[in-house]
């Protein structure tokens, strides 16, 4: 019985993944009206959440002033390599939920366009991959450790919003 269940399990987790996904893309494509329009356009802080991460980060591996800069204009240089593919990948993940949400898709469809996510989803992967090895070459031997210390820190903390791979544990084994 629990079999049966898997299909629908893994279609929810596609579904509810394309669903959160895309909620991001509506956000930076400036289609709904964000905080500072609503609030008569004033921020109550200064630069973004992004920003602030790296300015601790930096702080936190001992980066100097001439490493700040390069690292800075590398973000931005792969923020604009990287702009395409994240697009793509937007595109393919919203007409994976049309055709989900189309009630005449058949599974042949639904697959092939989760096949597109997946190959979106990999080329960007592979971007991050490399935007990380070049960050990586900005540092001396100890703050890489340090920096990997750190990546592995957060890799270990629980999810903020869950995902279908949490590690409440596995309900669909069979007995």
């Amino acid at each position: 019985m629990r079999r049966q269940f898997r299909p629908l399990a893994l279609l929810t987790c596609i579904t509810a993944a394309t669903a959160f996904g895309s909620q991001f893309a509506a956000a930076d494509t400036g289609s709904a009206p964000g905080r500072s329009e609503l609030s008569g356009g004033q921020h109550k802080h200064k630069g973004h959440r992004g920003e602030k991460q790296h300015e601790k980060m930096a702080k936190e591996l001992g980066l100097t002033d001439q490493q700040k800069s390069r690292a800075k204009a590398l973000r931005e240089a792969n923020r604009a390599e990287n702009k395409p593919a994240f697009s793509a990948l937007m595109t393919e993940k919203r007409q994976l939920r049309a055709l989900v949400h189309s009630g005449s898709a058949d599974e042949a469809a639904i697959r092939a366009q989760a096949a597109k996510v997946a190959y979106a989803e990999a080329d960007l992967a592979v971007k991050r991959a490399q935007a990380s090895r070049q960050f990586l070459d900005l540092l001396t031997p100890d703050q890489a450790a340090k920096y990997k210390e750190m990546q592995a820190k957060r890799e270990s903390r629980p999810k903020r919003f869950g995902s279908c791979d949490d590690k409440r544990g596995d309900h669909n084994q069979e007995k």
